[in-house]
């Protein structure tokens, strides 16, 4: 089963009822899946996560990012690293005990190599998290050498982590490959960040997500979320640059006649 989703909720003007800034209830209308990224910036509270179940169908399921400190973007002596670890484990329960939470989502620095002491990290976010599902987006490209994959991989199993395969330009600067494997029975992540050559190296906002998938393109990624082998696949469009992304995800979802229960019909006037 392929859910399709966006990241982002106010970047998609093309889905806003009011034609400017799209909210919550405006892209449960058209997608079963929504990751949250708010939460990279700021623990949400347990009153935000209700106001968002009270947004959606009961079956809408959420990706929700961890903090930056938790991922060690940042770093500093006021934060309690592991008391954000507590407060967003008791902010997500309400959709834990909804059935509609994917995934804690550990997006890691571009700087995050592999070494015993990254290695350990995983380890203490599962000693943290014992019984809630955890994704892992790397960033740098060792953990994909061929003396590192399949330990990379066995690590994911062993853990019972979400691995999250990406699309990506593939720069001379240590882009992350697109690779299709599969660490968690019920679910694998496929995000997509378009293909900006120039943006990508330039690392800079909105350029480095601005690109509009050729449907060609979206077929070969369709071929690429079919070949986890978890129950589900979460395919989720990050290319928001020049707001493309909710387009790009319902013509997915149009080549790859997806349906969605509970939701409203695809505006397929759009392309």
């Amino acid at each position: 089963m392929i859910e399709v989703g966006l990241t982002a909720v106010a970047d998609h003007p093309t889905l806003a009822a009011n034609g400017k800034t799209s909210s919550l209830k405006d892209l449960a209308q058209y997608f079963p899946i929504m990751e949250m990224d708010t939460g990279f910036y700021h623990i949400p509270s347990l009153q935000t996560i209700r106001n968002w179940q009270a947004q959606v169908p009961s079956k809408m399921h959420f990706i929700i990012k961890a903090s930056q400190w938790m991922t060690l973007h940042k770093e500093s002596p006021d934060i309690d690293v592991t008391d954000q670890f507590e407060q967003l484990r008791e902010a997500v329960m309400p959709l834990v005990q909804s059935q509609q939470l994917v995934a804690l989502m550990f997006q890691m620095p571009p700087w995050f190599a592999v070494t015993p002491t990254h290695v350990r990290y995983f380890q203490r976010v599962k000693r943290l998290y014992p019984d809630l599902p955890v994704a892992v987006e790397f960033r740098h490209d060792s953990w994909y050498l061929p003396e590192y994959r399949q330990s990379t991989f066995d690590l994911l199993k062993q853990l019972n982590f979400i691995h999250i395969a990406v699309d990506e330009p593939q720069t001379p600067a240590g882009s992350v490959p697109l690779v299709p494997v599969a660490t968690n029975a019920e679910w694998s992540i496929l995000r997509l960040h378009g293909r900006n050559y120039a943006g990508w190296q330039a690392n800079q906002m909105p350029g480095r997500t601005s690109y509009r998938y050729l449907d060609s393109e979206l077929l070969e990624l369709a071929d690429v979320a079919k070949q986890f082998e978890s129950r589900h696949t979460a395919v989720i469009f990050n290319n928001n640059g020049q707001g493309d992304a909710a387009d790009n995800a319902l013509r997915f979802i149009q080549q790859q006649r997806l349906q969605y229960r509970g939701l409203a019909p695809q505006q397929t006037t759009l392309f």
